[in-house]
């Protein structure tokens, strides 16, 4: 390949990455539906026990009470859901993926407290102001419009209820890695991009291409979705919320391998510019006391334990 060729390669890689895009809406969401129904390696990582211990499950756990109820939007293979239901006195999960919900069915076989339901996260057949907690763990990026699912995670929400989500950062600007200065350069001038856009306009996402043909599957290769950290914390204030704690080095300060590296994360956390692009997002929110249902009325049908 000559220098020019890779030139051009690295240029059309960065703009994709800062500027994504879906070409064909319709055949990507069928190749989607296709990969839910039959790929069983993807379904079996959002199985794996090794999950209990990841870190914003660990953060989640101490923000429940036993008097709570709780709603996982997008539960995958229950792991989470059965570690909140021996903390809460009621868990209800919902996935939209049978395969995957079949793992968080067996798991929560026989357990009370535990409610398991096939639904599209976007259309919750929960009823208004129902939860304490509403969760959704590495779930956004993996959906078309993620303001409709948090629109339906603050309606089931009560009053001074909990909203925790963790998600790919999909505008990380990868400033853990030794990257070569051009690749610095241009992912600066696509943050900044990102930056503007975000307090220019409310857009709060953009859809990106999946990868859906690596054999064996990894977490990400159907994500759909590139939130803007900055928009996202915008929505959930203009919706009712008081954002408790937004980071995107959450992740990359526990892996800090000497204390300059953490002390170096620490002070990008909370720069005016670099806070929003770290390698991933951690919102914690709290639903306004006196804020009413998002859409319908406490009426509404749908479940609640």
């Amino acid at each position: 390949m000559t220098m020019i060729a890779k030139a051009d390669k690295v240029l059309k890689d960065r703009w994709r990455y800062w500027y994504p895009s879906v070409s064909d809406r319709g055949e990507t969401a069928r190749r989607l539906s296709e990969f839910y129904a039959t790929r069983a390696d993807y379904h079996a990582m959002t199985a794996k026990a090794e999950k209990r211990d990841h870190l914003q499950v660990k953060l989640l756990l101490n923000h429940i009470k036993p008097s709570d109820t709780c709603v996982e939007f997008g539960c995958g293979g229950g792991v989470v859901l059965e570690a909140v239901a021996e903390r809460a006195k009621h868990a209800v999960g919902m996935d939209i993926a049978t395969l995957g919900l079949r793992k968080a069915i067996a798991r929560s076989n026989g357990k009370q407290n535990t409610m398991c339901l096939q639904a599209d996260a976007a259309y919750a057949p929960v009823k208004n102001e129902c939860a304490n907690v509403v969760y959704s763990l590495e779930v956004l990026e993996h959906v078309w419009n993620p303001e409709a699912v948090l629109s339906e995670m603050v309606r089931v929400l009560r009053p001074g209820g909990l909203l925790f989500l963790s998600t790919p950062n999909g505008f990380s600007l990868d400033l853990h890695l030794k990257l070569r200065w051009p690749i610095r350069m241009m992912n600066l001038l696509g943050a900044a991009a990102v930056y503007s856009r975000s307090i220019a306009g409310r857009q709060m996402f953009r859809n990106t291409e999946p990868d859906l043909t690596t054999v064996p599957s990894y977490s990400d290769c159907d994500m759909i979705t590139k939130i803007f950290p900055r928009s996202l914390v915008k929505w959930a204030e203009r919706n009712g919320c008081e954002v408790e704690r937004m980071e995107t080095y959450f992740f990359l300060q526990a892996k800090g391998v000497s204390a300059d590296s953490r002390a170096q994360l620490a002070t990008l956390a909370t720069h005016r510019f670099y806070r929003y692009f770290g390698d991933h997002i951690l919102l914690l929110a709290r639903k306004h006391e006196s804020l009413r249902p998002m859409r319908g009325d406490s009426s509404r049908r749908g479940l609640c334990p």
